[in-house]
């Protein structure tokens, strides 16, 4: 398989895939920008906010590059529908420091040692939901002891991720 591209734009349906709603087109920066701000708290310790962003990252790739809606007859790439995707707020705020851990590391993405396609990067809040996947909440301890972003991931997903 060819390696992933960082798309330029990515179309969020809003709402779940089978029901009328309306799709968005618009850069895929400003998207992981406005998931991140939707999803993490701006307070949060760097390294948290860091990872968290690299797996929303990796999750909205990993949506592209296996086409998972598109091949599916869908005209969108993702929904913004937490019970399968991440949060998107249409017109929400984004916070300033998120957005410049955007603009430095969104071609960046997780993926497993060897392997070339995006990580399916499950992750949860961790305080009300538990899943598969990275904590949100357990992210902000880690960082608290002084992980660094790839440890937290590594903590969740095991010792084959990788950026």
């Amino acid at each position: 398989m060819a390696s992933p591209v960082i798309p330029t734009y990515i179309t969020v349906h809003l709402g779940r895939p089978n029901q009328p709603a309306e799709n968005v087109t618009l850069p895929f920066t400003e998207y992981i920008k406005n998931v991140a701000s939707s999803e993490i708290y701006p307070t949060w310790p760097e390294n948290a906010i860091r990872a968290n962003i690299l797996a929303q990252i990796s999750f909205a790739l990993n949506r592209i590059y296996t086409e998972y809606y598109r091949s599916r007859g869908y005209d969108f790439d993702i929904t913004n529908n937490t019970a399968i995707d991440q949060a998107f707020n249409k017109d929400g705020e984004v916070y300033s420091n998120i957005s410049a851990i955007v603009d430095e590391i969104f071609n960046n993405y997780i993926v497993r040692r060897g392997r070339v396609e995006p990580l399916y990067a499950q992750f949860c809040d961790g305080y009300t939901t538990s899943c598969n996947g990275l904590s949100q909440w357990g992210s902000v301890t880690l960082a608290n002891r002084g992980l660094s972003p790839i440890e937290i991931l590594r903590y969740y997903y095991g010792e084959e991720t990788t950026l």
